[in-house]
Parts: C-alpha cells; structure tokens; sequence
C-alpha cells in the first residue's frame, strides 16, 4: 500500500502469500494494491485486494505431480524398450549359433543333440517373454478374463513347481516346500494362479545366489490362502520396495546385469491377483537379506 501510494501506480505481490486464520488455517492468497485518486488526480487513499488462490494453487501443484509422473513413466518405458531389446536379442544370438552347430555338425550326435537342446531353452524363454508382454496388453484393455471355478489351489501350486524346479536345480538351490495335505479349495482361475505364483518362483530363483534356499508355504488365514515364498538371495533396498509392483520397474536398470527381465512379471502377478480379490506384498530386511513375498 505504501508504495502504491509513493509510486502511484498498481503493485502485486513480490512473494506468494499465506493468510493465516485465527484457528491456524493456511490460506495461499494473491494480493495487489492500487492508488485511490481524487477529482484532481492526487492521491486520496489506497485500495488493496485480496484473492483466494487455493484452487489455482492446487491444481498448479497436481499439474507439477503430473508432469513429474509422466516423465519418469517416460524415462522407465525407454528403459524398457532398451532391455526388452536386450531380453530378445540373447536368446535370438543363441538360436542363431545353434543352428550354426547344426549347420557344421555332421555326423556329430552329441553337437547336434546339444544345439537342439539349446534351440529348446531359448524358444521357451522367449515364448513365455512374449506372454507375459500380450497378458500385460490385455489386462490393461480389460481383455483378460478368468476363468474361475471351484478348485484345489495344491494343483495350482504343484504345477507352478514343476515350473520352477529345474530352474532351482540348474542353480544348486534347496527348494523347501510346505503344502497341506488336505485340499485347499478357493474361487480362482488355476491357469493364472499358477503363471503368477510361477513367475515369484522364478523370481526367488533368479535372484537367489548358487546354493542359496527358497521356501513355499501355504496357509489358511481369516478364510483366504495365504502362499509365502521367500529366500536368501539378494534382498530388496527399502527404497525400492514402494514401487517394486509397478510396470518396467526394475531394481537393476543397467543392461549388463545379471539377472534378466522386463519389469513386467511382478506388475502381472499383482494384476492377477487382485483380479482374483487378492492382494500381494513384500517384505525384505535389506540388500544382501532376502525376500519374502
């Protein structure tokens, strides 16, 4: 006010502005003030006004959140371009110096049998990559839907295992399994159950060192199966694990890392799970102390 009246002309804030109520309430204002003239022109008085921009604020900030959000969804799908690349390109480079070995082997049954054998292994990886990548595609159009019935989740479960055994064996991991004898009957679609307790499974084997221990557990809890895998592999930072569900996250985003993967398969399980009226967590004390989902 008093340099609107030295000054003469219409001053605005320099500042953002709080008025603050007697009940403590913050409110953000916008403030300007401009001179009152008389019939002469001089100056009489001053009139300030002031506008309640809470709204204006608000959105402004949601706006900021926004943009933040989209940038880094951004920066995390070109990651993910990046390694699915990387993920196609290694089992493709296999296949190719197999069919090489097939090429020059001859008579060579054992060459022969070992290229095929290699031609196996890379074609069921990639044919589960790409599953994994048309099942998130469909789930996010709301084109996938259960199958659900009546049954006994210990099949859902011996069959997930049958999945990721050899992986455990190739690995020289002990794999712990507590199953109930009786049947466990729940409302669920058993293909899908299987693909996502498969996919922890593989998870737990991935990134378990050589030697290391994995345990299933399933147990009855208020009603609901409640189905723990856990291990001693390489723990997750505490930092890591508010987002470790969302889509092409990745504890590792480098390309030469040592374990594969798209950022894709514990965004799937927690989508079928809770297609299913479930929910999935994780628990880890740390980098270098395991797991437990």
């Amino acid at each position: 006010a008093a340099i609107a009246m030295r000054d003469g002309g219409v001053v605005g804030p320099a500042h953002p502005t709080l008025l603050v109520a007697r009940d403590g309430v913050e409110r953000p204002i916008d403030d300007i003030a401009a001179p009152i003239r008389d019939s002469q022109g001089g100056i009489a008085g001053v009139v300030s006004i002031f506008r309640d921009v809470s709204e204006e604020r608000a959105a402004t900030q949601q706006l900021r959140q926004l943009a933040s959000e989209l940038s880094e969804t951004d920066r995390r799908k070109n990651e993910f371009l990046a390694m699915l690349a990387h993920e196609i390109r290694n089992p493709l480079a296999a296949i190719r110096n197999s069919v090489a070995v097939l090429r020059h082997s001859g008579r060579d049954a054992d060459s022969a049998a070992a290229a095929q054998a290699a031609i196996e292994r890379q074609m069921v990886h990639l044919v589960r990559l790409i599953e994994d990548l048309l099942d998130v595609a469909r789930i996010s159009r709301g084109k996938l839907a259960l199958q659900r019935e009546r049954m006994d989740l210990r099949q859902a479960l011996e069959q997930a295992l049958e999945v990721s055994r050899p992986l455990c064996r190739d690995n020289e991991q002990v794999l712990d399994v507590e199953i109930p004898d009786r049947p466990l009957y729940v409302d669920g679609d058993g293909v899908r159950i299987t693909q996502a307790i498969a996919n922890l499974l593989s998870n737990a084997c991935k990134f378990t060192p050589r030697g290391g221990r994995i345990r299933l557990a399933v147990g009855v809890e208020n009603g609901h199966a409640i189905v723990q895998i856990s291990d001693n592999g390489i723990g997750i930072a505490a930092e890591h694990l508010p987002r470790l569900f969302d889509m092409f996250s990745q504890i590792d985003t480098s390309l030469e890392r040592t374990q594969g993967g798209l950022g894709i398969g514990l965004n799937l399980v927690k989508q079928l799970v809770e297609m299913h009226g479930g929910r999935v967590e994780v628990r880890s004390a740390g980098i270098g102390k395991g797991s437990e989902f």
